[in-house]
């Protein structure tokens, strides 16, 4: 069963990387790989100078919870990247040093979309969109399999919802209102 789900997920893998291939996506999804750090860290940064200072220190928690949690689950998965293990992979990025299972950068976006959008539902489906373009990217540039994204999609939410529910239980850190961040 596993070697089926590995050769669907190197099929996925290639069609993505080979067949989606255009300008536009060759010269804008590379970018993604530090852009998706920059832009979490603005909305951070945004909802501080909104006055939103909760939210901020909420969603700045929630990222380090996220990371604390998924970069030791890489090194212990210790799963290879495409361009290491497939010879005709399209690398649009410098090589990663770290091990390809989960993927961080899904799991960071859609981490930091579960838990604004809870607070700001109007914002919820750009911040979704974002999330996907930066998973698809990080499949395009040939640095994850989809299997790799696409756990990192659900260890964000995963992570994102428990981290709303902590927030609900410590209302005196977190909360201004029953409401609002």
């Amino acid at each position: 069963m596993l070697e089926y789900l590995e050769s669907v997920d190197s099929a996925v893998f290639l069609d993505i990387n080979h067949n989606l291939t255009n300008p536009i996506f060759d010269a804008v999804f590379p970018s993604l790989r530090e852009l998706t750090y920059v832009f979490w860290f603005l909305l951070i940064v945004y909802f501080w100078m909104k006055n939103e200072k909760k939210m901020a220190l909420l969603l700045t928690v929630s990222i380090v919870v996220g990371a604390l949690f998924t970069y030791p689950l890489k090194f212990l998965i210790d799963r290879a990247r495409p361009y290491d293990e497939i010879a005709s992979t399209r690398l649009l990025t410098p090589a990663e040093s770290d091990p390809s299972f989960p993927s961080a950068h899904a799991e960071m976006s859609f981490l930091a979309a579960t838990v604004v959008s809870r607070f700001h539902p109007e914002y919820a489906k750009y911040l979704y969109a974002f999330s996907f373009i930066v998973v698809l990217s990080r499949v395009y540039v040939g640095v994850h399999f989809p299997g790799d994204a696409v756990s990192g999609i659900l260890i964000g939410i995963i992570i994102g919802r428990g981290m709303l529910r902590v927030a609900e239980k410590k209302r005196d850190i977190f909360w201004e209102d029953s409401k609002k961040l």
